[in-house]
């Protein structure tokens, strides 16, 4: 049969049913009575079956696919995507499946489309549960009543009606389980088929028929409420279905938008509870003028989201599901305002809409109410999942506020520089620049109130929330606003609070999800004590943290509330080895950041100080090595002697929490007196003549006043007796002894002029600095490290003194630290950034489009810019260092489209003080020399069996030089879990994303590794946002990741922030989940540990001291 006899026959099937609104038109005009008598109180269930048939025929045309009931599939919330396995029927002429309705029919078993007697009613929608139905393997019977009648509650003025009318179902079709098959029909030819059935039904409240024969509006609207909210429901999805690159019809959009206006005026909750369902995406599919509803759903949205009890919905819906419709609807209006701030727009329909929903002016109006309903719906829900989804969203409003305010600051200043700008014109940017800062600060201010206040109180026991909570902090930590200290204060003094609280749980509620928790909170406190330094300032609150870390540590705090207990008396009790370590990491933190100089670069190496270009045993003979309390090894170097004008020092401290050089110099005085102790240290050169020198002047020495004898004595001055007449005979011999002393000094002093001849002083000059120094006794010293105690022998095999050497004459020394400098200090992830362009099903296509700008949207290079800084492969970032900036970019991607950072020469690098992000765009040409690369690293490991990932960093041969640094395309895709980011034209093809084909280019595809894969979509909108899609790992047991999540809906400004927060918390998930991924600190640990047992020289006090005394 040909595609022209298909339509028609398609055509003729459909209409050989009359219109089901002529159901309405019939039973209109008829009495109470007539209604009694004929029996016509069963058309409002027939006309609900009968939208009920047009709804499956709709789902079939779109393709919409059902879920397994045998083996039930849990659905995950950040996946927003259901695996098409099995289908239950398919079309001959489409090839398309079709969708069971969640509605449970308990309708009447006779009349239009009965439906078959032993078919049981579908379950209703749950995400978290679903229930498999019983098998339908009963034989049929004639009549088959359900478990549980259902009735519909009516309000007071048709309470009366209740028996004519059937009982309505109480759950209602949710786009959030279905989703269009790629290859749907148009939605003009659809519209075409249903669109005059479904605009009359949706409408059949307002038809001029009825309203002029029946008084009573209200009881019409409530008998035919189900067909009503079941017809709605049906456009609502057939809107929502739209392809990225479809146009539909005014008149049909036109249409469809009055029904949703005079639907949610009209507020019937089975209506609303329809439309709210099955609108989840209806604001981020590029709908044509669906901003002008913005005003009327934002109403709706409030009288849900804002409602703790939803009385007139209980019993039609299940609330949690009605709750997180309007919160998915909530995600993808929040942009809107700030992206639409300068829109005009006016919607009016006679005065048939409240004041409130009429949009006048722009768009930045609605603002606060978008802000206030997600605050109001936070205190309001009480479902985990939903509380996730609002969290979610929190990071996004306020960093998008903040980057507003930002970019208003700039262009402030900008006009402000500009002489073209006039007075009057600068001082109203100031104003309104300023207030949108403000507005930044205070909504900043009130989510961390908020979140700091239910941290600690409600939602403390819920560890999925208390998750995403501290993530969301974590991402709060890193919005830049104007705030006061005491703010930020708040913050740590709250997660130190409900770390406490967790680790006083008692041993029997103690559990790694607990724990994982708890690291968690650690990571969040080192957040903020990186990005704020400052608060260490404030000796409250490092006295709080430090307080927190021997808790983490020891098991308990040393202050009790009556008692305090000494350090050296605690038992080392920690809740579990994990939190240890993340206490562990908090305490390098706080020693890092704690009065940490500035722009300091720190990382150098012995070749580095040598100026040697490779690290040789010949470089490290000139080194001392010392091991401080078997964690701290010290590399120390001394200038030559010659060379040294002061005692100097290089010192190269390699520890768990990374590697410092530290140039040292002995001074006298600080660097602001430098010069006048050079004067004071060197001798002056002059020529001093003996005449001068030998000048002796004759001044004579008086032990009392010359004029004293002037005054008259008087009776007061005898008052005291003269020493004469109180010394003793003992005293008086004393006496006599010293006067012939002095005698015979003065015999002396007076001896060269009496002989006539002159003598000749010097001057007194200082001596000669001294050019030879033991600066490396001076240090251990001056440091206190170098004691009696210290260097002495504890006696116990396998423990060595606080105090230490290392021989470094051993062989391997040099490559163990090697491997120990290449562990990185901090978390190193990778993420890799695809570009899919519109119909592309290969991974050869979709890796070639990066290789020319021509072949990428501009906003994606945008995109690129914001994810890091571009770093040249095999160079070690640095702080201080020459990397490039940002400011290269283009001069980096020339006329690539994203491939010059493809790992050969270039990476993209996002770093801060905790994480080293590196985002690579493969390409066609990477592909290729990775596959070449893991070959040979196969093949060496195969060779090297005992060598271990966790303790040594992996080794592998890259086609470019000084490759070893760089995380690589096949040891990603090797790892248990892999993060890709596609930047999706249409997004219809998300579902047809070739994932296996990617995974089989690089020879690393298993049987789960497709599960662990994190895939983040990313598809552009005409309205410059950006909708996401996120397909994480449903085996997680942590709930969502923040701050994006499927349907939510993201501004230019926050995309590459929020993109670069979702990698580091989905590697920080994977990392808890997990108890086999040390942090860094642990492995470089280790690695010392390794070394000091090798090479540590056990050496004697005596032999110790000569070392130390002689080079």
């Amino acid at each position: 049969m040909g595609d022209r006899h298909v339509s028609h026959t398609w055509f003729r099937f459909l209409h050989m049913f009359s219109n089901p609104v002529d159901l309405v038109r019939s039973a209109s005009g008829a009495s109470q009575d007539e209604v009694l008598k004929t029996g016509d109180d069963q058309l409002p269930g027939i006309f609900f079956r009968a939208m009920r048939g047009v709804n499956e025929l709709v789902n079939a045309f779109l393709g919409v696919a059902v879920v397994n009931r045998e083996q039930p599939e849990q659905l995950q919330l950040n996946t927003g995507i259901t695996t098409r396995i099995h289908f239950r029927d398919r079309l001959p002429s489409l090839g398309v499946s079709v969708s069971q309705s969640p509605f449970r029919d308990h309708l009447p078993a006779h009349g239009l489309l009965r439906p078959r007697s032993g078919s049981a009613p579908p379950t209703p929608v749950n995400i978290h549960v679903t229930d498999p139905p019983p098998p339908r393997t009963s034989p049929p019977s004639q009549k088959r009543e359900p478990k549980a009648p259902y009735k519909f509650s009516l309000t007071s003025s048709s309470r009366h009606y209740s028996s004519l009318l059937p009982p309505f179902p109480l759950s209602l079709c949710s786009s959030l389980q279905h989703l269009p098959h790629p290859l749907r029909c148009n939605l003009d030819s659809l519209l075409h088929l249903f669109g005059s059935w479904l605009f009359d039904a949706a409408l059949i409240t307002t038809d001029s028929n009825l309203s002029g024969r029946h008084s009573d509006v209200t009881l019409l609207s409530e008998r035919w409420a189900a067909g009503r909210a079941e017809a709605c429901g049906t456009l609502c999805r057939i809107f929502t279905c739209k392809k990225t690159a479809e146009n539909i019809l005014s008149v049909y959009l036109s249409r469809f938008y009055l029904v949703l206006l005079q639907s949610l005026q009209e507020a019937c909750p089975l209506v609303v509870a329809s439309i709210l369902l099955n609108s989840t995406g209806l604001f981020c599919c590029d709908l044509k003028g669906i901003n002008l509803l913005l005003p009327t759903f934002i109403s709706v949205l409030e009288s849900v989201l804002l409602d703790r009890d939803l009385i007139k919905f209980k019993g039609l819906v299940s609330l949690v599901d009605l709750r997180q419709a309007s919160i998915f609807i909530l995600l993808s209006l929040l942009p809107l305002p700030l992206q639409l701030r300068s829109v005009q727009s006016q919607v009016s329909l006679a005065g048939k809409l409240p004041a409130s929903d009429v949009t006048g002016g722009n768009f930045l109006c609605l603002k606060h109410r978008l802000f206030s309903l997600l605050i109001g719906a936070l205190q309001t829900e009480t479902d985990t999942c939903n509380i996730q989804l609002l969290l979610s969203a929190m990071l996004n409003v306020v960093h998008d506020s903040a980057a507003v305010a930002a970019a208003g600051s700039l262009q402030q200043e900008m006009e402000s520089q500009s002489k073209r700008t006039g007075r009057t014109r600068r001082n109203s940017g100031t104003t309104s620049f300023s207030g949108q800062s403000d507005a930044a600060a205070v909504l900043w201010v009130h989510m961390v109130h908020f979140l700091t206040r239910r941290l600690t109180s409600q939602w403390r026991n819920d560890s999925a929330v208390c998750l995403l909570a501290l993530e969301v902090l974590g991402g709060l930590a890193k919005v830049e606003v104007q705030v006061e200290d005491m703010e930020r204060r708040r913050v740590v003094s709250s997660v130190c609070t409900y770390i406490v609280f967790q680790c006083s749980r008692p041993p029997p509620l103690h559990s790694k999800d607990l724990h994982s928790i708890i690291v968690a909170a650690f990571f969040c406190l080192n957040i903020w004590l990186t990005r704020h330094p400052a608060l260490l300032n404030q000796q409250e609150c490092l006295s709080e943290v430090l307080e927190i870390v021997e808790l983490g540590i020891s098991g308990s705090k040393s202050r009790q509330k009556q008692e305090v207990k000494w350090k050296e008396e605690k038992e080392l009790n920690p809740a579990s080895l994990r939190v240890k370590e993340a206490a562990e990491a908090t305490l390098n933190c706080v020693m890092q950041v704690s009065g940490a100089c500035t722009n300091v670069d720190r990382s150098l190496n012995e070749d580095a100080v040598i100026g040697s270009y490779c690290l040789t045993d010949s470089n490290l003979k000139k080194f001392r090595y010392f091991v401080l309390e078997s964690s701290v090894i010290l590399g120390l170097l001394e200038p030559e002697p010659e060379q040294a004008q002061s005692p100097s020092l290089m010192v190269v401290i390699r520890g768990p929490s990374g590697c410092n050089s530290w140039s040292l110099q002995l001074h006298l005085l600080p660097r602001s007196g430098q010069a006048l102790t050079q004067n004071i240290l060197i001798p002056e050169k002059r020529s001093v003549t003996p005449e001068v020198s030998g000048t002796q002047c004759g001044v004579k020495h008086h032990l009392i006043p010359e004029n004293i004898k002037r005054f008259p004595s008087v009776k007061a001055d005898q008052s005291i007796p003269a020493l004469h007449n109180t010394v003793t005979h003992e005293v008086q011999q004393q006496l006599d002894y010293l006067q012939a002393a002095l005698k015979t000094q003065n015999q002396i002093e007076t001896q060269p002029r009496g002989c006539g001849h002159s003598g000749i002083m010097t001057t007194c000059r200082p001596p000669l600095p001294v050019s030879n120094f033991q600066v490396t006794r001076l240090f251990l010293s001056h440091l206190g490290l170098l004691t009696p105690e210290s260097v002495k022998d504890p006696g116990i095999n396998g423990i060595l003194a606080p105090l230490a050497s290392l021989d470094s004459s051993l062989p391997g020394f040099s490559e163990k630290l090697r491997c120990l400098d290449q562990l990185p200090s901090r978390t190193c992830e990778s993420a890799f950034v695809l570009y899919m362009r519109a119909g592309q099903r290969t991974a050869t296509e979709i890796l070639r489009n990066v290789e020319n700008y021509r072949n990428v949207q501009i906003n994606f290079l945008d995109f690129l810019s914001s994810l890091g800084q571009p770093e040249e492969v095999g160079r070690q970032q640095q702080v201080g260092g020459a990397n490039p900036s940002s400011s290269d970019f283009a001069a980096v991607l020339s006329d690539s489209g994203g491939a010059v950072f493809d790992g050969r020469r270039f990476v993209l690098k996002s770093t801060d003080a905790l994480m080293d992000i590196t985002f690579i765009v493969p390409s066609t040409q990477t592909c290729s020399d990775w596959l070449k690369s893991s070959e040979e690293a196969s093949s060496s490991n195969q060779n090297h069996p005992d060598v271990r990932s966790d303790s040594t960093p992996k080794s592998t041969s890259c086609p470019a030089e000084g490759m070893k640094s760089c995380c690589c395309f096949s040891e990603v895709f090797d790892s248990k879990s892999k993060i890709l980011i596609v930047w999706a034209e249409c997004f219809e093809d998300i579902e047809r994303f070739p994932l296996s084909d990617l995974l089989s280019e690089t020879r690393t595809q298993t049987e789960n590794s497709a599960s662990n894969v994190h895939l983040l979509f990313i598809h552009p909108l005409k309205t410059g946002l950006y909708r996401i899609c996120f397909h994480g790992n449903v085996s997680s047991k942590l709930g969502l990741v923040a701050p994006l999540v499927s349907g939510s809906v993201v501004s230019r400004r926050s995309l590459g922030f929020l993109v670069t927060e979702m990698v580091i918390n989905c590697c920080h998930r994977r990392r808890l989940e997990r108890d086999s991924a040390p942090p860094p600190h642990v492995r470089r640990k280790h690695m010392i540990n390794d070394i000091i047992l090798h090479y540590s020289s056990r050496r004697s006090e005596p032999a110790f001291y000569s070392g130390l005394f002689h080079r």
